[in-house]
C-alpha cells in the first residue's frame, strides 16, 4: 500500500493519478470529509487525517508500506513532515518519498532550512528514503502571470537574464510515481526538469509562439515586483517571500539554471517543453468568450 499525502494539491493529486494509473494500491490522505467524497470518487481508497493533529493518522498510515511526503510550502514544513514520519514508524512503514526541489538556495532561507531539517530526519530515521526534487514548476511559474498576460501582454518578474529548467507538473507526477512503484535507491535525489533551461524573456517569446500574439518579459526591481505579487496577483504578505520572492532571487543568482536527464531516465519518455505546456493550456491564459 503506498499513501499520498497532499492528494488533493498540485503534486500530490498528479501523483495519486499517476500511481493508481500504474496498477498500485493506493490511498489518499486527505483534509477533510468534503476533500473524501470527491477523491473517493475517482475510485481511490481515502483515509481522513491532518498533519497538524498526529492523533488523527493512525488509521491513514495503518498497513502502508511507502509514503509519498508534500506539504504545504510554509514556515511548518518541518513540523507537518515530523508528524508524517513519527506517525510512518509508530505504523511500521518500509520507506518515505519525499518532494523536495531542484532549486538551490541561500543559506539561512528559513523553507530551505526546513526541508533540509526533516532530510536529516529520513536520514536518522532508520527507514529507507528518497527525493523527488522538481525544479521551478511551469504551472506555479507561469499561470500566476494569466492576469497581465490577458490585460497587457506581458508577463513579469525581477530575475534578469537567470535561467530556469521549468519543469511540468504532470512530469512530476508521472515521475514520482515510477520512484513510488519501481525504485527504491536508499537517499536517492531525483532532480527533474523540462528539457530546457529558458530566461523569462525565452519564455515570453514561447508564450508569443503559442498564444499567436506578442508578450513581452517586464524586468522588475524586487520591492515592486514584490508589491505586485501581494497587491495585484493577491498572494497573502505572510507568504510571498516564501511562496515566489526566494525562487525569482534563486533563478536570478543562477541557480535554478539546471538541465536534467532524470525524467527521461525513468519514464522513457522526453520531458514536457514550455512550447507543449503552453498549447495545452492555451486557455488559462485567454480571456472568456463574450
Amino acid at each position: 500500500m503506498i499513501l499520498i499525502l497532499g492528494s488533493t494539491g498540485m503534486f500530490g493529486s498528479r501523483v495519486l493519478r499517476e500511481t493508481r494509473a500504474r496498477g498500485a494500491e493506493v490511498r489518499a490522505l486527505v483534509h477533510s470529509e468534503a476533500h473524501a467524497a470527491a477523491v473517493a470518487a475517482s475510485g481511490a481508497d481515502v483515509a481522513v487525517g491532518d498533519l497538524d493533529q498526529p492523533q488523527t493518522l493512525t488509521a491513514a498510515f495503518a498497513g502502508v508500506d511507502t509514503v509519498f511526503v508534500v506539504t504545504p510550502m510554509d514556515d511548518r514544513v518541518l513540523e507537518r513532515e515530523t508528524n508524517a514520519l513519527n506517525a510512518a514508524k509508530r505504523a511500521g512503514v518500509r520507506r518515505i518519498v519525499k518532494l523536495w526541489g531542484a532549486v538551490r538556495h541561500q543559506p539561512g532561507e528559513e523553507l530551505d532550512g526546513q526541508h533540509r531539517a526533516s532530510i536529516q530526519a529520513l536520514r536518522d530515521s532508520g527507514l529507507r528514503w528518497s527525493l523527488v526534487s522538481p525544479n521551478s514548476v511551469m504551472e506555479t511559474s507561469l499561470l500566476q502571470q494569466a492576469g497581465g498576460i490577458e490585460q497587457a501582454s506581458m508577463i513579469f518578474g525581477c530575475a534578469g537574464d537567470g535561467r530556469v529548467g521549468l519543469v511540468a507538473a504532470d512530469d512530476v507526477g508521472r515521475a514520482a510515481s515510477v520512484v513510488l512503484t519501481d525504485r527504491d535507491e536508499q537517499g536517492a535525489n531525483y532532480e527533474l526538469t523540462g528539457p530546457e533551461a529558458l530566461t523569462m524573456t525565452q519564455m515570453a517569446e514561447a508564450l508569443t509562439a503559442g498564444l499567436g500574439r506578442t508578450i513581452t518579459y517586464q524586468d522588475m526591481p524586487e520591492t515592486a515586483f514584490r508589491q505586485m505579487m501581494v497587491h495585484d496577483v493577491g498572494i497573502p504578505e505572510s507568504a510571498v517571500d516564501t511562496a515566489v520572492m526566494v525562487h525569482f532571487a534563486a533563478w536570478k543568482r543562477g541557480d535554478a539554471d539546471l538541465v536534467t536527464d532524470t525524467y527521461r531516465e525513468l519514464t522513457g519518455q522526453a520531458p514536457t517543453s514550455l512550447a507543449q505546456w503552453v498549447a495545452a493550456n492555451r486557455a488559462a491564459f485567454e480571456a472568456p468568450a463574450g
